[in-house]
Parts: C-alpha cells; structure tokens; sequence
C-alpha cells in the first residue's frame, strides 16, 4: 500500500492531484455554503448550485484518483459524485435519460451501502473499532445514509418519477448532505491546526463548518417533507413520471 499522500512530500502528478483536490474542495464549500444562503431557486441560489456540483464531482473525482494511488477503496469519491448528481437530477433531469440511468444509480448506491455495511462490521471487531483513524461508528453511519438514498432511488424508480415535496426534498437533503462532507473532510484535516490561518483555529468555526450543513439538512427535511412547507421557495415544474427509454 502506498503512504498517504501529503502537500508536503508530494511531487509531479501526485502533487497536482492534492492541490487540484484541495482548490476545487474549497471552492465547493463556498459555494455549497452560499447556496445554503441564498434564496432556494433564485438565481444566486441556482449560480451557486452549479458551481458546487460542479466542483464537487471534479472533488470526488481527484478523491477517487488519490484513494486508488493510495491503495485505499475509490468508493467514498464516487458517492460524492454519485450524490451531488442525483440531488442535482432531482430539480434538471438530464434529456435523454431513460429509466435504465435510474437503474444504475440504484444499483451503485446499493453496493456501496453493502459495502459500507461490510466494512463496518469487520471494522467493530478490529483493535480499537477503528481504521486509518475512522471509526466504525462512522462508516456505519455512511453506510446507512447510502442505504436510505438507494431507498430513496428505488422509490422513484417504483413510482415512475419524483415531485412536489418529495422532489425538493431529494434535492435538498442530497445537497446538504453533499456539502456535509465537503466540510466534515476539511474540519478532520484541523489536527493539522499549524497549516491553518489563525482565525480559522476557532472552535465555533470549526463547529459552524463541520456541524452547519447537517443543521440545514434537517431544518429543510423539518420544513419541505413534515410540514409540506414550500412558501417561498421558487420552484420549477414538477418532475413528470419518465417513461423507460
């Protein structure tokens, strides 16, 4: 297995890969952060989206690039892009994509959450429950998220499309969620706290960006799935059931 790739003792390809990595990480969160800000469906909102799914599957694919030079499963990039794409298909479904692209994402989310769910178990009967400092605790928690999105695609797939509340809230919780790990990945780097600007080493900062994005998400679930609150929010139109192609 190869060591953990690092800034300071990278070079070439494996160097441009971690900076490419951390630019367009950052990048997401300020935009992921944005979004959370602004108006849901304005355009600033809609400008900011963009930017973040954008930059969140490049993430997710220079993570995925990174895991695989390190030896380690690609599984956690490509469930970040996997995520931001759905959430993203939730409210702009892609021309052209039948039933059987569903199909595909259900089935990926599906093994991962098997996986995940693997993992964890043999993970609790290691020394300590622990792996590469991630406990087991956290992958099942992972595990079960991607166990309720694959839940989530198999009850669209059944009902032959997704709208009203339920559309804005797959959209919603997959974002957020999104942008939780985005910014759990920078908050686990603050062991590092000498590489961070100083007024970065504050504790409700480091609350604010580790714990904020997973408030929004249940404050929206709150709002758009129990209350069946959409007051203003500016939505598009309904996804219509798609017929397979």
């Amino acid at each position: 297995m190869t060591d953990r790739l690092t800034l300071a003792t990278s070079t070439g390809l494996p160097l441009l890969s971690l900076v490419f990595h951390v630019g367009t990480g950052l990048i997401a969160l300020v935009a992921g952060f944005l979004a959370i800000g602004f108006r849901k469906g304005g355009t600033w909102h809609r400008r900011s989206g963009i930017v973040f799914v954008y930059t969140m599957i490049a993430t997710g694919i220079a993570v995925a690039g990174i895991y695989a030079y390190e030896g380690k499963p690609v599984s956690g990039g490509v469930f970040v892009i996997y995520l931001v794409f759905t959430a993203y298909t939730a409210v702009k479904p892609l021309r052209r994509a039948g039933r059987q692209v569903d199909i595909a994402l259900l089935v990926l989310a599906s093994t991962f959450a098997v996986g995940g769910f693997v993992r964890a178990f043999t993970v609790f009967g290691m020394p300590g429950s622990q792996i590469n400092g991630v406990p087991a605790g956290m992958i099942f928690f992972m595990a079960t998220i991607t166990l309720l999105a694959a839940i989530g695609d198999l009850r669209m797939i059944r009902d032959g499309g997704i709208q009203g509340t339920r559309r804005v809230a797959r959209h919603l919780w997959r974002m957020c969620f999104g942008l939780f790990i985005a910014s759990g990945s920078f908050v686990a780097q603050l062991a590092q706290m000498k590489y961070l600007p100083e007024p970065l080493r504050s504790v409700p900062v480091i609350v604010a960006l580790g714990a904020g994005p997973l408030v929004a998400l249940l404050y929206w679930m709150w709002r758009v799935r129990l209350k069946q609150n959409l007051r203003g929010l500016m939505t598009a139109k309904p996804i219509e059931a798609r017929l397979p192609a």
